[in-house]
């Protein structure tokens, strides 16, 4: 067992060079060679990984073959689940200021490089950078453990190294999946609108009305009904939707599992990721999971809908970073052990 904190980047996974930090209570896996993905947030005492991790599996980028070139970019072929950090366009390819980027481009497919800044018993830190290839930005991020606390403190900074005021998109794309994600489990979160993807659903196995508005958590269905969103629904229930959650009264979210008593959470600066895209791939028979996702994705986001960057700048939801600036926020993602029914966080 663990007693101290521990961190390392002489591994690799899959071929791909691994950053792992742990403490008493905590494993986190990132891989560097993959956008810094965080691919295993483990809680050690019920050996429990709250992230999702998709059928597709890992493969380093650029060196997997597709079988052809898509507009939509590559994001999905090499989507293996986890937590990405995705900068600066935030959803569907476009274009903006002559620059081409796919889906979720660009820091999600790029290789950061990383150092350890502190290695001591009672903490550790390890800083990670890299810079965009198609837009002025870099991102430094530095990712904290110490050694009693059940959290991981994420700080960032993104730098706009041209002179030109520039607008960005920014997504925390994290995706939860079994076991900790089970039907029945609620999702805790305070805001006051939830806004349906569309005109046109994401999904022909879509469950909720494209384009509709709605009170946080209820949402209404294609068939006229409607839905708790709080609510993870039972796996007789096959859809595929997407929905932005606005007006955030703050930056936090918590997901509960009562029959495990765990429940897991993510605090941040709601001026800066403003909206919490809910992403639910629930066992549809779609590409390109064909029937073997089942997950839930809690994404803290710049902007919405899901229109991609040039879409952001007109509809004024884009993030603004003024030339030669830097803007930094802290990100938590920590967990919560032993809940009991009387006593949630």
């Amino acid at each position: 067992m663990v007693k101290n904190c521990r961190i390392t980047c002489d591994w690799t996974f899959k071929g791909m060079r691994t950053l792992i930090l742990e403490n008493k209570v905590l494993k986190i896996v990132s891989l560097l060679d993959k956008g810094s993905d965080i691919v295993e947030f483990l809680y050690k005492p019920l050996d429990i990984d709250f992230l999702w991790h998709s059928p597709i599996g890992y493969k380093i980028p650029n060196q997997h073959i597709e079988s052809c070139s898509i507009p939509e970019g590559n994001f999905s072929e090499y989507y293996e689940g986890g937590w990405q950090d995705v900068l600066p366009n935030a959803g569907l390819n476009c274009e903006y200021a002559g620059a081409r980027f796919g889906m979720h481009g660009e820091t999600p497919l790029m290789r950061w490089d990383c150092v350890i800044e502190k290695d001591d018993p009672d903490e550790v830190i390890a800083h990670l950078w890299v810079k965009c290839c198609r837009y002025p930005l870099k991102v430094d991020k530095w990712l904290k453990l110490r050694v009693d606390e059940e959290y991981l403190l994420i700080r960032e900074r993104v730098t706009n190294e041209s002179a030109t005021r520039m607008p960005f998109s920014w997504l925390q794309h994290i995706v939860l999946g079994e076991p900790f994600v089970t039907p029945g489990c609620r999702i805790d979160l305070a805001a006051d609108e939830v806004v349906v993807a569309g005109p046109q659903a994401i999904s022909k196995e879509t469950r909720l009305k494209p384009g509709g508005r709605f009170k946080w958590p209820k949402a209404g269905t294609t068939t006229g009904k409607s839905v708790d969103l709080s609510v993870i629904p039972s796996k007789e229930i096959k859809s595929h939707d997407l929905a932005f959650i606005t007006a955030l009264k703050k930056g936090s979210y918590k997901v509960i599992n009562p029959d495990l008593k765990l429940g897991f959470g993510v605090d941040w600066d709601e001026k800066v990721f403003r909206c919490v895209w809910l992403w639910q791939p629930l066992g549809t028979s779609d590409h390109p999971w064909y029937g073997r996702a089942w997950a839930t994705g809690l994404e803290p986001c710049s902007s919405w809908p899901e229109t991609g960057l040039a879409d952001y700048v007109k509809r004024g939801t884009a993030l603004m970073i003024d030339g030669n600036s830097s803007i930094e926020t802290e990100i938590k993602a920590k967990v919560y052990a032993n809940i009991s029914p009387q006593k949630e966080p």
